[in-house]
């Protein structure tokens, strides 16, 4: 991974923005790094990227699966009451009625939310969209994502996307879990390509050939897992260089972690069933990693992430 933050904006798009940066508690526009926008009414000020023409998310989103799914009614709430705005589900998660009556009940302009979901795979693309609109109780999202490519062509799968994106229900669609060789097939027959293509990623795990060809074909990337997974990604919050940089900002590792992703110009969706650890790991604003202190986080890559094992 390239040290500086400036060299990885390889997407024209991402030059069109406005970057954030907080000096001392106070807010400064940096327009100059064309990276971000400040999202309004946002207690949390978490940036938008725009991922696709007139489509901006936010930077941070709740996520609901893996072992916080039995938690997902709480976790939604904790998050919008923050007044944050991303929330990533999936229908292999067993939650989105669930998130959809929270939603609803929390006297929030749908239009002010950023609502990511994926389908499970490439079979049954039009089948699984229908249920996860119905399950949702929506007829809009905001981003959908073939959540993983299931070793079979998705070229049908990503028309039906296309079909739906067209009739304006769903504002951007990508993919998750998808190698170089996955997206090579759908950027051949796409009328629109993938806007984000979510992987998992972490300051000790990364997979820089997937990064590399998503950003040279304008594809976002998407964080999941960043802050690792016990006995899978490493050990963040116990590594030396990661405490160390913490300590020079007196944050913690884990809001070190995500900076690190987010300051590389990516998304992030992460996990957690605390409100309090919610604001804690969100709070990445108010100060900015060094180009010195990026090139040490770039370098603690463990060992090279062959393949996604466990798919979130």
């Amino acid at each position: 991974l390239c040290s500086s933050f400036l060299c990885h904006l390889t997407s024209p798009r991402l030059a069109s923005l406005t970057a954030m940066v907080a000096f001392s508690g106070h807010i400064a526009t940096a327009a100059a790094l064309g990276l971000f926008t400040l999202a309004s009414a946002d207690p949390l000020n978490i940036p938008k990227m725009e991922i696709a023409p007139g489509i901006e998310m936010p930077v941070l989103s709740i996520g609901t699966g893996g072992l916080e799914t039995s938690a997902a009614k709480a976790i939604v709430t904790d998050w919008l009451s923050l007044g944050a705005k991303g929330i990533d589900t999936a229908l292999v998660y067993k939650d989105q009625q669930v998130v959809g009556e929270v939603i609803r009940s929390m006297n929030i302009s749908r239009k002010e939310l950023f609502i990511t979901t994926k389908i499970p795979g490439c079979h049954l693309a039009k089948a699984t969209v229908e249920l996860d609109f119905k399950l949702l109780g929506m007829d809009y999202v905001d981003l959908m994502l073939i959540h993983f490519p299931q070793n079979s062509s998705c070229t049908e799968a990503w028309s039906v996307l296309e079909d739906y994106h067209a009739q304006g229900k769903i504002g951007a669609i990508g993919v998750s879990n998808f190698k170089a060789a996955d997206l090579e097939p759908i950027l051949a027959m796409a009328k629109v390509k993938p806007a984000v293509n979510q992987i998992q990623h972490n300051v000790l795990r990364h997979d820089d050939a997937t990064i590399a060809f998503c950003q040279k074909h304008g594809i976002a990337i998407e964080a999941y897992s960043p802050l690792g997974r016990s006995n899978h990604s490493g050990d963040i919050t116990g590594n030396a260089v990661i405490k160390a940089i913490a300590a020079s900002h007196n944050v913690s590792t884990y809001q070190i972690a995500l900076k690190w992703i987010v300051q590389h110009g990516h998304l992030v969706t992460f996990q957690s069933s605390s409100q309090k650890h919610q604001a804690s790991d969100a709070d990445i604003f108010s100060f900015n990693l060094t180009d010195a202190e990026l090139q040490r986080l770039d370098s603690l890559q463990e060992q090279p992430e062959e393949e996604v094992s466990i798919q979130i």
